[in-house]
């Protein structure tokens, strides 16, 4: 199947396609979820296409792009070809953003009929963020490492940024989420993939400008500090070692008794933390500068910011 946003993510649907958005899509929807879930459709093909049709068709009806999203995590576990998946996780994105767009604080629930006549009432905003974070970035991730990397992963910006203005509790999960997954791990890829993401993400987004420094200082300031930071410890235990004084390193699994040792392994550290140092001062001045919230989490980060910025101090020649 041809999907139609496989190269535009970011896809400008006419109000005349919006219009013919049928009142009963988000039935349709979960009709085709319950299939599923009943083990009644396992072809991928309609799936996929019934998705597609609702992100062309209804892209201002937030809880039907949730629905959409959701359908197609039943699809891009089981592609077999790259260049399908990434063509299902474009699709996903853009029902995301979507969603993301078409949210208000006042959209009430879609009321959804089981198969055995009772309803739900449907919220489609943490169902679509739950797509995001358990199934797009994780496969995605999943591509890029293996040499496929899809359009949201690579350096090609967005022409208009993914999360709407007030996403900013969306956009912070998936910041954790890559803190998550590449804390302490700045020398492997996934680490790289995290950066491009969230640089590509500052860009396109100024108005989540404040959470975009913060994550980027973080990416890096974290980093510094894990390997530029020793501790001098005494062990009761191995008291015939250097008298029991030991050096130690959040980035190193075992503990040095040697001064000479210390200051070899010290200096390779150094050298692998000052690039780190430099990419986080723009980010950490930027965000510095920033008027304080007065909020707990807001407080919070400034201090984790000045801890970073600190340990970048230290490492200058």
């Amino acid at each position: 199947m041809r999907i139609l946003l496989a190269t535009l993510g970011l896809l400008a649907v006419s109000l005349n396609a919006a219009a013919e958005c049928p009142a009963d899509a988000e039935q349709r929807l979960y009709d085709m979820i319950q299939a599923i879930q009943l083990g009644e459709q396992s072809d991928a093909a309609p799936v996929a296409e019934l998705a597609e049709w609702a992100v062309m068709t209804c892209p201002t009806r937030s809880h039907a792009q949730a629905l959409a999203a959701t359908l197609l995590t039943a699809v891009i576990p089981s592609s077999a070809i790259p260049g399908t998946m990434q063509d299902y996780l474009a699709l996903a994105e853009t029902a995301i953003r979507q969603n993301d767009y078409s949210w208000n604080p006042k959209l009430g629930a879609a009321i959804l009929k089981n198969r055995d006549g009772s309803t739900i009432d449907y919220y489609g905003y943490a169902q679509a963020t739950s797509t995001l974070l358990n199934t797009v970035l994780p496969y995605a991730a999943m591509l890029a490492q293996n040499g496929h990397t899809p359009r949201m992963l690579s350096g090609e910006a967005y022409a208009v940024c993914p999360y709407a203005d007030h996403s900013a509790g969306r956009l912070t999960e998936e910041a954790n989420l890559w803190n998550t997954n590449v804390e302490g791990k700045s020398d492997q890829a996934l680490y790289a993939l995290a950066e491009t993401r969230l640089t590509k993400l500052r860009a396109a987004c100024p108005l989540h400008r404040r959470d975009l420094e913060y994550a980027l200082a973080r990416l890096y300031g974290q980093e510094v500090v894990r390997l530029s930071e020793w501790g001098y410890h005494y062990s009761e235990l191995q008291p015939y070692k250097n008298g029991g004084w030991f050096w130690s390193n959040a980035s190193l699994n075992t503990s040095i008794f040697d001064e000479d040792e210390m200051k070899a392994k010290k200096a390779e550290l150094d050298a692998r933390a000052r690039p780190l140092a430099g990419k986080a001062k723009p980010h950490l001045d930027a965000f510095l500068k920033l008027a304080p919230l007065g909020t707990s989490i807001d407080d919070e980060r400034r201090r984790e910011a000045a801890i970073w910025r600190t340990a970048g101090e230290k490492l200058a020649p």
